[in-house]
């Protein structure tokens, strides 16, 4: 791969990840972000939402944006979930209650749990006839109580699980999801990284600056919420260590006989390495996370 299709290949890739709305940080469980809830509605929604999760354990939060950002509803509603990790692990009992201003839009994420409770067409009577309906009046405030009135409801209607006892962490699963994202991350971003260390003149430092944000967003994921910062100041500091002592004689001694010299290769040059690089990888997300729940993808979307 020639240095400029490398670099194609990490903007376009770049590009991509800033398209997508990024997760917001997670600092209640109502995340009024677009300014449409009274301060004493989120004041009594808060303490609400805080005494069904002692009675029953379901962790229920409510987010509003002002924009998707062109992020469809669903999409952005369990991207937020997964990364809230809302509901106790192993129970999944945790919902989310998205509104999109601009939009729109409106969505309850359900999680595995409380499929059974919260089905696809209770979450759709929810949003259609309790919560639209105020909404379409511009009061937000009611909507939005309304509609958590109407999930607490639903949910407490039945008893929930008790969680299963803690047992010993296998190998698999989100493990195994770790582990091959890592590895992409490994390849993909370990390679360039080798490429930026041997690449001669202001071509290695521009993808010594290009690689930076890859090295604070992918970690950030894997490893919150510090996996990034940790990374991406390694990469800044380490790099220019590591170039200049390459860049020595003894360093170019060094690459000659590891086999990482230039290749020529048409009207450019590219570079191989039987060296290796070690890292973590991730996507985006921010704040806290609640029990380690997880979404079955359920739930219902609705508009006003």
């Amino acid at each position: 791969m020639t240095l400029a299709a490398a670099a194609l290949l990490l903007a376009l890739a770049t590009s991509i990840a800033l398209a997508a709305k990024e997760v917001p940080f997670l600092a209640a469980r109502v995340n009024d972000l677009a300014g449409i809830v009274p301060q004493p509605a989120r004041e009594r929604l808060e303490t609400q939402l805080q005494d069904l999760e002692r009675r029953t354990g379901a962790q229920v939060a409510v987010l509003t944006v002002d924009s998707l950002e062109g992020d469809p509803i669903e999409d952005f509603a369990v991207k937020v979930f997964q990364t809230w990790k809302l509901g106790r692990r192993g129970v999944d009992d945790g919902a989310l209650f998205v509104v999109a201003r601009q939009e729109r839009r409106m969505r309850i994420e359900v999680g595995y749990g409380l499929e059974d409770r919260l089905t696809d067409a209770r979450s759709r009577q929810i949003l259609d006839e309790t919560v639209r309906p105020h909404f379409r009046d511009g009061n937000f405030g009611a909507g939005i109580q309304a509609g958590v009135d109407a999930i607490a409801a639903t949910i407490e209607g039945t008893p929930l699980p008790e969680p299963p006892r803690a047992r010993p962490k296998e190998f698999g699963g989100s493990n195994v999801g770790l582990l091959f994202f890592g590895l992409i991350f490994l390849v993909v971003i370990g390679t360039f990284s080798l490429v930026a260390l041997a690449a001669p003149g202001g071509v290695g430092w521009f993808l010594y600056v290009f690689l930076v944000p890859f090295y604070a967003a992918f970690p950030t994921a894997m490893f919150p919420p510090y996996g990034g910062v940790i990374a991406a100041g390694a990469w800044l500091i380490l790099f220019p260590i590591a170039r200049a002592l390459l860049h020595t004689q003894k360093g170019k001694e060094f690459r000659k006989r590891h086999g990482w010299v230039p290749i020529p290769s048409g009207g450019g040059s590219r570079w191989r390495s039987d060296g290796g690089f070690s890292g973590g990888g991730g996507g985006g997300g921010g704040g806290f996370s609640w029990g380690g729940g997880s979404s079955g993808g359920g739930g219902a979307s609705s508009s006003w």
